[in-house]
């Protein structure tokens, strides 16, 4: 975990490439409507007001998805204080560890993982998470996935222990968690990363539509694996 701490400690967006920067931008859009929808499933079921919805973002980071959760009950947590600093809010942000949540048993309604479980020990972290949902609690997750077929070659970028997971490393779990929805999302091959930025946009601009297409056609193939977990 220091690895991944010290990373985020000097993590820095400004800094990348121009390229980079475009590329996080257009998986970051893709996995926010993806979240949106399911969010809003999950909450049209329970017979809530929001702000009664505990939900925990759990690797918030600097709140690249805070308006996912925004109208909710949320807590923000991250393991690096940086990030936390970068975050636009003053209040209801948490320097935690996802392998020892500072929180009580059954907690959340909804807890919110995205792009952390490739990075720590995910069977403990599943094992934290677990404990301080509500039965029948929901877990949303993001990974980088195993069975990609562009197989992680833009990510390689960054300097960080990372181990990108699959389905059945969900499935085969002895953790009860149901898996109640699975998708994939992010089929941009590696080549376009050589365009100049200003074609690079262009050009994200229309694989947009067809990402969606290909994540129908080649199910659970893309970069991401985006997962719905109930608690049991």
């Amino acid at each position: 975990m220091k690895e991944v701490k010290d990373f985020y400690d000097s993590w820095n967006p400004n800094n990348f490439p121009k390229y980079m920067k475009c590329i996080i931008n257009f998986a970051d859009k893709l996995i926010f409507e993806e979240l949106k929808k399911l969010i809003k499933t999950i909450v049209n079921n329970e017979n809530k007001d929001n702000k009664d919805f505990l939900v925990l973002d759990c690797g918030c980071g600097y709140g690249a998805f805070y308006n996912l959760t925004k109208d909710f009950n949320t807590i923000y947590l991250d393991i690096s204080l940086n990030l936390l600093k970068k975050f636009k809010i003053k209040e209801r942000k948490v320097c935690g560890n996802i392998l020892n949540l500072p929180f009580k048993d059954n907690t959340f309604d909804l807890v919110l993982c995205i792009n952390v479980l490739e990075h720590v020990d995910y069977l403990k972290s599943l094992n934290e998470i677990h404990r301080v949902l509500k039965n029948n609690g929901h877990l949303i997750v993001v990974v980088v996935n195993r069975d990609s077929l562009i197989k992680e070659e833009i990510f390689n970028d960054f300097k960080i222990f990372h181990k990108p997971l699959s389905y059945k490393d969900f499935e085969e779990t002895n953790i009860n968690f149901k898996i109640v929805y699975l998708s994939s999302l992010y089929y941009l091959p590696p080549i376009f990363k050589i365009f100049p930025p200003v074609f690079l946009k262009i050009i994200l601009k229309y694989w947009k539509p067809l990402d969606k297409r290909l994540s129908k056609i080649f199910k659970n193939r893309g970069q991401f694996l985006v997962l719905n977990m109930v608690k049991e």
